[in-house]
């Protein structure tokens, strides 16, 4: 049996363990803002990628054209 002390010494707890508990929560979505992880998908496409794996694809496809200019630019 509780005593007339003991219980706001409880409810004191209980509370503290939520704040707790919340201020984990809310740290771990800090963090994740941090490092937001931003993803494109292409027009016709279903699946989410990374934009670095974008900019990459974007990258040698130009540079594949830039050869494929300079390899007609010779030929001429």
């Amino acid at each position: 049996m509780e005593t007339s002390s003991e219980q706001p010494q409880k409810n004191l707890e209980e509370k503290l363990l939520l704040l707790l508990q919340r201020l984990e929560s809310l740290e771990l979505r800090v963090s994740q803002l941090e490092r937001p992880t931003i993803a494109y998908r292409r027009p016709q496409g279903n699946n989410y990628e990374t934009l670095s794996d974008t900019l990459d694809y974007l990258h040698n496809n130009v540079e594949g054209i830039k050869k494929d200019l300079l390899k007609v630019a010779q030929a001429v």
